[in-house]
């Protein structure tokens, strides 16, 4: 089983790139033509969407997920009016996503984030914000936006502390989770990891 099944899908002419407008707007990234490779979105650095059956799955990955894969961010329907409200999570991927985060923070991987760790005058919590929507300097996100905090103490990240706000949302009016140079690369690498590991389980399942 896989998701590369052929859907037809039309674009919707003069529609925003999805990071800048409310309305999920998978299907504007297909020809007119029936398809059953990934799409990628051009206004998001990692953003894929792959058709399966009536409805298109949001992934970092260009290759096709299996079926209830944890890599797999949500999906919506494959239909010209979809929107924000339409756009199913996918819960295991939440999972995944602050396991990767936290794994990305022990080992360092974003320069930017132990910059500013150094630079706290003090220990104390420092929060994760969404990049898909930067507030101005010296305020903090809409609580849609925050994905988490961890303490830093003597200029230190202590991942252990890490923990994920409940009221982050993967997919907002600004687009899908953004994370920041560095950590993103890292999930996306974990994600190909579990991806690998899911792809390999495949043929077992399918026998039972």
């Amino acid at each position: 089983m896989s998701f590369g099944l052929s859907l037809s899908l039309h674009p919707l002419r003069g529609a925003l790139p999805f990071s800048r407008s409310a309305a999920l707007r998978a299907h504007a990234l297909a020809h007119t033509r029936t398809y059953s490779a990934p799409a990628r979105d051009p206004a998001h650095p990692h953003l894929y969407y792959h058709p399966y059956l009536e409805r298109i799955a949001l992934s970092f990955l260009p290759t096709t997920p299996p079926p209830k894969s944890s890599t797999v961010i949500g999906s919506l329907p494959a239909t010209a009016d979809a929107g924000l409200s339409d756009f199913e999570e996918n819960p295991a991927f939440r999972v995944v996503l602050h396991a990767a985060i936290k794994d990305g923070l022990a080992k360092g991987v974003d320069e930017r984030l132990g910059y500013e760790a150094e630079m706290r005058p003090g220990d104390g919590y420092m929060t994760l914000t969404d990049e898909r929507a930067v507030p101005p300097q010296g305020r903090i996100g809409e609580t849609e936006d925050l994905i988490g905090s961890v303490f830093v103490q003597d200029g230190k990240i202590i991942a252990s502390t890490y923990e994920p706000f409940p009221s982050y949302r993967l997919v907002t009016a600004n687009g899908v989770v953004t994370l920041p140079d560095g950590l993103d690369k890292h999930v996306v690498a974990f994600l190909e990891k579990m991806d690998a590991e899911e792809q390999a389980e495949q043929p077992a399942d399918e026998a039972k």
